[in-house]
């Protein structure tokens, strides 16, 4: 019997295997972390338990929130369970509520995740009645 020395892994891109491992040899990014990179880099982290590299994809995510892609990253983050994360875009969503209600992207959520819908719309109504 022939013994095969490779290992094929089918969820998590060859790129980002590369990225996880020399973090894993060095403790260190071998590339700027991008946002097309810091979600799928943080989806292999978890996977694999290194929390480090978790905490890193994070921490860059919380610091590149912006009207374009705050309600993305909520979605993203409460189905990947960063509360932390899920928590900052929606204080974003609820501070820009007035453009953000009226985007393509809202008109989306409410399709596609009435529960977040309905909890940004409790925090928006809920600071329109503290003014």
């Amino acid at each position: 019997m022939k013994v095969s020395e490779r290992i094929h892994i089918q969820d998590v891109q060859l790129e980002i295997f590369k990225d996880l491992l020399h973090y894993l040899y060095s403790g260190r990014i071998s590339t700027p972390l991008t946002e097309l990179l810091a979600r799928p880099l943080f989806v292999a982290a978890d996977k694999y338990h290194v929390d480090d590299l978790k905490d890193e994809c994070v921490g860059f995510l919380l610091g590149s929130i912006r009207m374009d892609n705050a309600i993305d990253l909520m979605i993203w983050a409460h189905m990947n369970s960063v509360d932390n994360l899920k928590e900052a875009a929606l204080t974003f969503v609820v501070v820009h509520g007035e453009e953000i209600c009226l985007s393509k992207e809202w008109e989306e959520l409410t399709k596609n995740h009435p529960d977040l819908c309905v909890l940004a719309t409790r925090r928006i109504i809920g600071k329109m009645s503290s003014r």
